[in-house]
């Protein structure tokens, strides 16, 4: 717990030290004020506001039913610190009303916070309206918490965050929490599932978010998805997720599919008051570690896939796989019942920066597929790299086996112009041979046609050629015959 103290003058000897270093100032205020006290408080603003050091926080603790002194004291307070820079972050906590509030109004309206806090407070939305100038013009804000304040429904939600967009604000942390989330229906507060969606629709049109801290009630399946829409976004900066209501299975796959495009969030913690199993615990696994999808790999991660679609599938996998988170925590609550195993290894998913969780991943593939990698897609280009990536993790015998396999491409080439002069000449000579060929072709096409008219026509001379002695051998015969005769009347 931070110091208070009902004394104002405790801080005076440090606000006049001559010295740049932050100084915490704790205050409890409570019951009637004297005099005394009320000019001891307006002095203390006064010191505050003329003193060189920071004021890393002002923290003021009300306690005790509201007394028209403790106001008087708190308006002059607020008075004196009018003009006050130094004031890095306030804290009001307790029974802090709108009166108390408005009487710093005027502190507010000069300072240059980083930092506002409601802890356990009896705020409401007539407090929020009288802050608006202050949320339009919070240019050096970077944290606003509103947790456990029953008295912050969907109304404060509205007033604070539409103010903060419009001012153009650089918030960097917001919490907004109920104080018991177990509580009956009956019971619940009065931030709705319209409040979660206008949360959701702040954090997805502020793009400085760093942390993001949400304990309601009403944070449904259906709010997870709203909010899980900006970690979709190239643009997101969120690195911390603290996130509990009545979600589970159903939300939490949503919310594991959005987390595979993000390239910011480093931690989750999730408080589910829903059913969440290993379906839900699974889904979460599967976005940061692409060989869980495989209920086997566990057991032979170490063995070849047999399969080549599988190797592709798991390869897309591991690029489609987010490499940022680190971790994420499951609280212990009734209705979740994910294993321990699961539970376990997404607390301690990585402690390296990204770069060298995909290199783990891509290592985990290529060691089991050393023989085949050409599922991979890799080119003679990539070769040198993808050598040196085999050599640091898997030593020369997985270097030489990668080089023996008859997948692997070309691994020596000369790059010179040299080579591309003649492959040039080559290419161009086997283009002349190809034509040739077909010339070749069509000429030995053309002598067939040619021999086999000379055929034809052989043929057909012949024919004229017995037919012409078909035609004179009638006449020989009768010649031979007339012969025959004038010899046989000689005799």
């Amino acid at each position: 717990m931070p110091f208070v103290t009902k004394n104002p003058r405790h801080y005076f000897p440090a606000l006049a030290e001559d010295s740049t270093d932050a100084l915490h100032v704790g205050l409890f205020l409570s019951g009637s004020f004297t005099q005394q006290r009320h000019d001891d408080l307006a002095a203390l603003g006064a010191a505050i506001r003329q003193s060189r050091r920071p004021i890393r926080c002002l923290w003021l603790r009300f306690k005790g039913a509201t007394d028209n002194s403790l106001l008087d004291a708190v308006r002059a307070f607020g008075t004196a610190l009018e003009g006050a820079t130094n004031v890095q972050s306030i804290v009001f906590e307790g029974r802090v009303a709108t009166a108390h509030v408005a009487g710093l109004a005027g502190f507010f309206g000069s300072s240059q916070l980083r930092g506002v806090q409601f802890r356990r407070t009896d705020v409401d939305v007539s407090t929020f309206t009288t802050l608006r100038p202050f949320f339009l013009n919070a240019a050096s804000l970077r944290v606003l918490d509103l947790s456990s304040n029953p008295g912050v429904d969907d109304a404060c939600l509205g007033e604070t965050l539409d103010a903060l967009l419009e001012g153009g604000t650089r918030l960097e942390t917001l919490n907004v929490g109920e104080t018991n989330l177990d509580a009956v229906v009956e019971e619940r507060s009065g931030i709705t599932s319209a409040g979660v969606a206008s949360i959701a629709s702040f954090v997805s049109n502020t793009s400085t978010l760093t942390s993001v801290t949400l304990r309601l009630q009403n944070l449904d399946d259906v709010g997870l998805g709203e909010l899980a829409l900006p970690l979709r976004r190239k643009s997101c900066t969120i690195r911390r997720l603290d996130l509990s209501g009545a979600f589970g299975n159903g939300g939490v796959g949503v919310f594991a599919e959005a987390l595979k495009t993000n390239a910011s969030v480093r931690t989750i913690t999730l408080g589910c008051y829903k059913s969440l199993t290993d379906v839900g615990g699974k889904a979460l696994l599967g976005v940061v570690d692409p060989f869980s999808l495989d209920p086997a790999s566990s057991e032979s991660s170490s063995q070849p896939q047999s399969s080549e679609s599988g190797k592709k599938r798991e390869w897309a996998e591991i690029q489609r796989s987010n490499h940022t988170l680190q971790s994420v925590y499951l609280l212990d609550r009734p209705s979740m019942t994910v294993t321990a195993s699961i539970v376990d290894r997404l607390r301690s998913i990585s402690t390296v920066d990204p770069h060298p969780t995909l290199q783990a991943k891509c290592w985990r593939h290529i060691s089991s597929n050393l023989d085949d990698i050409s599922h991979v897609g890799l080119e003679s280009k990539h070769m040198p790299e993808a050598l040196a990536f085999v050599r640091k993790n898997g030593g020369l015998d997985a270097l030489f086996r990668m080089v023996r396999s008859s997948h692997t491409p070309e691994l020596c080439g000369n790059p010179s112009p040299e080579k591309a002069r003649l492959s040039f000449q080559l290419n161009k000579m086997e283009e002349e041979n190809r034509s040739l060929k077909e010339m070749l072709a069509q000429e030995r096409e053309r002598g067939e046609d040619l021999i086999e008219e000379k055929n034809y026509l052989q043929q057909l001379l012949a024919r004229k050629e017995d037919a012409k002695k078909c035609c004179l051998q009638p006449v020989v015969k009768l010649w031979e015959m007339w012969q025959l005769l004038v010899e046989a009347l000689a005799c």
